[in-house]
């Protein structure tokens, strides 16, 4: 997967070449319709303005870090808060498929909330939010997304009902 494929270059890379592993992880950092749009170059000069102290043995153990997740499905039916999933269409990393297990171990199984409002009137059900863009959801799209974040701080969603569309209709080139 992309996380060995990660680890692997990440590994082999020369310490006086820091940005190679970088540039290698743009690709499944952007989508490919962004990085078309701006260039690699473009989009690692603004993922990385800020400067990043991270080794490469430190990105070597993010990868392993994920790698060794725990497996929550089973404790998804247990939590009585509605959830709420903000998923990319393109992502390599956390691909849009994953947004089933978050609908499907539900409790009740009632399916997929199509609004947030909806989500927050019955704590067993997930809204997934589909943003057209890759794993770097702020850089791609951060309208959209800092516009979510300030209805959800406000309460905005509380008291409007404002659908959301599924996945191929955000974008026809959602990846499985």
């Amino acid at each position: 997967g992309a996380l060995h494929d990660c680890m692997n270059v990440f590994s082999c890379a020369p310490p006086t070449r820091p940005d190679l592993p970088v540039y290698f992880y743009s690709r499944f950092l952007f989508s490919p319709a962004y990085l078309a749009q701006v260039s690699t170059p473009l989009a690692l000069n603004l993922y990385t303005a800020v400067h990043n102290p991270i080794s490469i043995e430190g990105r070597i153990q993010l990868c392993l870090g994920s790698l060794s997740h725990i497996d929550c499905r089973s404790v998804l039916p247990d939590i009585d808060l509605p959830i709420i999933v903000v998923q990319s269409t393109q992502g390599a990393l956390v691909k849009p498929v994953h947004t089933e297990t978050f609908v499907e171990h539900r409790r009740g199984g009632m399916g997929e909330a199509k609004t947030i409002h909806e989500a927050l009137k019955n704590k067993d059900r997930t809204c997934v939010v589909w943003v057209k863009s890759g794993h770097e959801l702020f850089q791609e799209a951060r309208d959209q997304v800092t516009t979510l974040i300030e209805q959800l701080a406000t309460g905005y969603h509380e008291t409007h009902d404002v659908a959301y569309l599924p996945a191929i209709s955000v974008d026809a080139h959602a990846v499985d």
